[in-house]
């Protein structure tokens, strides 16, 4: 699965031009909606009438918004036949207990941060801590990136293992 996200982002980056996951979804024509109230949930993805849907929570941060925007989109391009059953809500992103969500965190992942970034971190012997401050991203959503790295046979020693709950505080 790994390479075929990987694909997958690479074809989105050659026909959009971007990485920019709020750039894609626009470009997909997929229905983008920002959403106060709701919570704890961090957003959602559907698919009803031939007509898919991304709702972020408008009161996360954007940093935050932007990791919801990714993780919603690798739901759109693996899960769409989930998502005509039921709505695909994450109260959580950092899940490695369920394939799907494990699955929308690589693609996040992936897609928001270069290997090339986490390489020149790595070659600077920057501890865990300095590369997330450096990539700009929730050390989980690193921790994510780290370990598909692992998965394409770099060597990387995990700083710790994805915690499913990380965001749900």
């Amino acid at each position: 699965m790994q390479n075929y996200i990987i694909k997958e982002i690479q074809k989105l980056k050659c026909k959009f031009d971007t990485l920019n996951p709020f750039d894609i979804i626009e470009d997909l024509k997929i229905n983008l909606w920002f959403r106060y109230g709701l919570g704890n949930l961090k957003g959602f993805y559907y698919l009803t009438h031939h007509q898919r849907y991304i709702v972020i929570n408008a009161d996360l941060n954007e940093r935050d918004q932007l990791m919801v925007a990714a993780h919603e989109l690798g739901h759109d391009r693996f899960h769409q036949h989930l998502a005509r059953v039921s709505p695909l809500k994450d109260f959580m992103l950092y899940d490695m207990t369920s394939r799907t969500e494990y699955q929308a965190n690589l693609f996040a992942s992936e897609l928001l941060i270069a290997d090339e970034e986490v390489k020149e971190c790595i070659s600077q012997d920057m501890d865990y801590f300095g590369l997330c401050s450096t990539v700009g991203f929730n050390p989980q959503l690193v921790t994510f990136k780290l370990y598909g790295m692992m998965q394409r046979g770099y060597k990387i020693n995990l700083p710790e293992t994805p915690n499913s709950t990380f965001l749900n505080k």
